[in-house]
């Protein structure tokens, strides 16, 4: 006579996990692979662009953002439009050593949830 048991059969267990595991893998690979779109067209930028994406995700609220920009000293300028941030980032490229900058213009929604940023070439600061 065969006992019943809630525990699936050692072929049901290797079943699911010849299944599972590929599947895992490939939706990990996926999204480690994942790029966010680039906010610039110039490579110049790249670096600094990767630093914001990473750091200041969309959905970041206003707060963040200005707590990032404070705690990091960048300059901050003049905004004419409604819920932006302006800021100038200096970045060093650590490949080169290269310093870079950007303007980089953050928006927001109507809730000061980051929508997007734009970056523009800015003049770097002299090293010392």
């Amino acid at each position: 006579m065969k006992t019943f048991s809630l525990l699936p059969s050692k072929r049901a267990t290797l079943l699911f996990w010849a299944f599972l595991f590929p599947t895992l893998a490939l939706c990990v690979a996926a999204g480690g692979c994942k790029k966010t779109a680039p906010h610039t067209s110039d490579a110049r930028l790249e670096h600094i662009d990767e630093l914001l994406a990473k750091e200041l995700p969309p959905g970041t609220p206003a707060y963040r953002v200005q707590t990032f920009v404070h705690l990091r000293g960048y300059e901050v300028q003049n905004s004419t439009e409604p819920h932006t941030l302006v800021v100038i980032v200096h970045h060093v490229d650590l490949e080169t050593l290269q310093p870079e900058a950007a303007r980089v213009t953050f928006r927001f929604d109507a809730d000061l949830k980051l929508t997007t940023y734009d970056l523009q070439p800015a003049p770097t600061l002299p090293i010392q």
